[in-house]
């Protein structure tokens, strides 16, 4: 077959050569006079793809060719192109680039983490790069052309094939759920690469092998969104009488075989198993044991078809043993003796753990990330405080969550994401007790604080905001934002319990969604902070010099602003805290506090810390202009300095808050 045009101006280019149950996928984006070729294939299929190519555009208009992962099926070819005269860009990421360029690409390279992960065409398209961490690469990406809502998957959405079709039919979900079982890590990687596509708008998906999706796109996605895979499985545990017993064990593998090779093969096989009653497909009944039924249908495969159905079909009967407490069949069995000896140990570990946490009073209790009790026990808590004391004994509720966490799961992958939550979880432990300390569902963490006073709590809790951003534990930059609810403000008035401890966490939500309105990284803790933390119409000034203070008191005014005025550190740190000015400029050299000692505390109080603030001293080298940039001061005039400069800085700023 040749190209086929899938939507205006994108088309499929691919060989259709079937090479032992895969296809490799090149496509091409035609737009205005330039082109995009995708993941071009291997050496093998460079001839097909290259007449499809010339079929379609002069070669030169291709400008880029996106390379999703450094595999050869991907992009072996590419060298054959340069060797043409082609001029374009390689588009990948910087781990995919430090490994194709050993197949000898000398063309210049598009990095995407230069590049804010896109790329814009001559005619203004855009097309997005997104992070797929582990899938199966380290560097793997996926590419969204949101004008034409089509999804560029690399291998996600890949299939086995047997049977190839250019698009997806009713077969295909199986042949997908055995590639990616084969190929992905974990359910853990999958699942919020999932849960994020499901956020865009796509209307087809063009994977690297396998069929193009263009019908139930999100049915495939949420498919993988819940796959178990993997070599350590831990799938939730069912009742094979329940799910109907061995039957349905014997279906679920004849109806993967089915998708995967030609049905007459497939039954043929299940045929010569003795007592295998088959009707339109389905295996109705057997007889005898069924424990030899299940050996009987593997051992059939294996004399019939050898060691590739075998190996095949293994993920699947991995997991469904895993989750029905069914033994392996003894044919795969002795096949996987070895992998199965090199992993006993680790198994029989894992095994142990398991069987120790996933008692059903821990599932129903605790988080098995953090081990910290969970929303459903910090609610029956509250219902006894509520039954047994008097609610002015009750605590405080503070709701935390982890700013932009989503993207730190996608930039950092899954295990780093659980590194997050222990070590956030280990820092509000420290600080508040284990005790104190719960792990929610609709955010991420709750406290409940008993025994201190209203002030203190503040305090505390924005010390642990910033202590968490500042953390040696946490890789990368990591913020959080707060909404904390007192016990004087209870809805006692509530028809039930139930309702009061609702309301009550409502209020530390609803105070949550406010300080995530005002920039995240903060602390909403009254009814007035939404209107008291905005910055009134005043400059601040702090310096020494009493005549700088009077001169740029006057230019100051003189636009239109109101001024006050500090002579020292402490001054400063209190009026800004009594008239939250729009912006401080201060000398560095303050007496009792300098201007880095302030502008650090005043970031660490979510009133204060998005003030904006410059600097205006005597005092201007490289280290002191680093360390303004580390406290987030980007405005440093040296003085003297030009009276012109300072207060367009400060118009700017007005006109910003207009």
């Amino acid at each position: 077959m040749g190209f086929e045009e899938i939507k205006n101006g994108i088309y499929f280019i691919g060989a259709s050569v079937n090479r032992k149950g895969l296809d490799c996928n090149p496509y091409l984006i035609i737009d205005n006079e330039e082109a995009v070729l995708f993941d071009p294939g291997s050496t093998l299929d460079f001839e097909i793809v290259l007449e499809n190519l010339e079929a379609l555009i002069d070669l030169n208009m291709i400008k880029y060719i996106v390379v999703h992962h450094q595999d050869p099926d991907v992009c072996a070819s590419v060298p054959l192109y340069e060797k043409m005269g082609l001029k374009f860009k390689v588009v990948t990421s910087w781990r995919s680039m430090t490994l194709t360029q050993y197949y000898g690409i000398e063309s210049d390279f598009y990095i995407l983490e230069e590049n804010g992960y896109s790329l814009t065409l001559e005619s203004g398209r855009e097309l997005s790069f997104l992070q797929t961490p582990y899938l199966h690469f380290p560097g793997a990406f996926v590419t969204y052309d949101a004008q034409s809502r089509i999804l560029f998957s690399s291998d996600l959405f890949g299939a086995f094939s047997f049977n190839w079709t250019v698009y997806a039919d009713e077969e295909y979900m199986g042949k997908m759920l055995t590639f990616h079982e084969h190929y992905m890590p974990s359910n853990t990687v999958l699942r919020p690469v999932m849960e994020m596509l499901l956020t865009y708008d796509i209307e087809i998906i063009m994977p690297q092998h396998g069929s193009i999706i263009n019908k139930d796109v999100k049915k495939y996605i949420n498919a993988l969104r819940t796959l178990e895979c993997g070599s350590l499985l831990s799938p939730v545990k069912k009742s094979l009488k329940e799910a109907g017993g061995y039957v349905h064990l014997y279906n679920d593998v004849l109806k993967r075989l089915l998708t995967l090779y030609p049905h007459e093969e497939v039954l043929s096989v299940f045929s010569n198993v003795e007592g295998m009653e088959i009707e339109e497909n389905e295996i109705l009944k057997y007889s005898g044991s069924p424990d030899a039924a299940w050996n009987s249908i593997f051992d059939e495969i294996r004399e019939e078809k050898g060691m590739t159905w075998i190996m095949v079909i293994e993920p699947l009967v991995r997991t469904l043993c895993a989750t029905y407490d069914v033994e392996m069949p003894q044919a795969m069995d002795s096949l996987l003796h070895s992998v199965q000896l090199e992993n006993e140990k680790l198994i029989e570990a894992n095994k142990s753990l398991q069987s120790t946490i996933n008692t059903v009073n821990e599932k129903l209790i605790k988080c098995e990330i953090t081990g910290l009790y969970n929303e459903s026990f910090f609610k029956s808590l509250m219902l006894e405080e509520l039954s047994n004391e008097d609610w002015r004994d009750v605590g405080a509720v503070a709701v935390i969550e982890l700013d932009d966490f989503s993207k730190y799961k996608l930039k950092y992958g899954a295990e780093e994401e659980k590194n997050l939550l222990n070590n956030v979880a280990y820092l509000l432990k420290e600080a508040f007790g284990e005790s104190a300390v719960f792990k929610m569902d609709a955010t991420d963490f709750a406290l409940y604080i008993k025994s201190m006073e209203k002030n203190a709590i503040i305090d505390k809790i924005e010390k642990i905001r910033v202590d968490i951003s500042k953390s040696s534990l946490i890789l990368g930059n990591i913020t959080v934002t707060v909404g904390l609810a007192f016990n004087d403000e209870l809805n006692l008035d509530d028809t039930s319990l139930d309702l009061t401890v609702q309301s009550y966490i409502d209020l530390g939500l609803s105070r949550l969604n406010v300080a995530k309105q005002k920039g995240k990284n903060c602390l909403c803790y009254c009814g007035e902070n939404l209107e008291g933390a905005e910055s009134s119409a005043y400059v601040l000034i702090a310096d020494y010099d009493e005549t700088n203070l009077g001169v740029l008191s006057t230019f100051i005014k003189d636009i239109g602003v109101e001024v006050i005025q500090a002579k020292d550190g402490v001054e400063a740190y209190h009026l800004a805290h009594e008239k939250l000015p729009f912006m401080i400029v201060s000398e560095i050299n303050l007496p009792k506090m300098d201007g880095f000692v302030l502008r650090e505390r005043l970031n660490s109080d979510s009133r204060t810390k998005d003030i904006e603030f410059m600097y205006l001293s005597y005092m201007k080298d490289e280290t002191t202009v680093n360390r303004a940039v580390e406290l987030g001061v980007y405005h440093y005039l040296q003085k003297p300095y030009l009276l012109s400069e300072l207060i367009g800085i400060i118009k700017r700023s007005v006109k910003g808050r207009m």
